[in-house]
């Protein structure tokens, strides 16, 4: 069996997708996941990652060798 992922770009046609794949013989669905519950997206503040390189001894230069280094 094979497995095939679809995004849909319009959200309130998801049903009739759903619906009218259902109608194929040769299409096994899943559990329908259309009216799942979006997860509430955090915003992410740019001032929550202050600090991150506190107490550390690199250089920018260092930094930017590790980052870039040629295989």
């Amino acid at each position: 069996m094979e497995s095939l992922t679809i995004y849909v770009k319009n959200s309130e046609q998801i049903d009739f997708l759903y619906q009218f794949l259902q109608h194929l013989d040769f299409v096994v669905m899943p559990v329908n996941k259309a009216k799942r519950v979006k997860a509430k997206h955090k915003e992410y503040s740019i001032f929550s990652s202050a600090g991150i390189w506190a107490n550390r001894s690199i250089t920018q230069e260092e930094l930017r060798a590790k980052a870039w280094k040629k295989v």
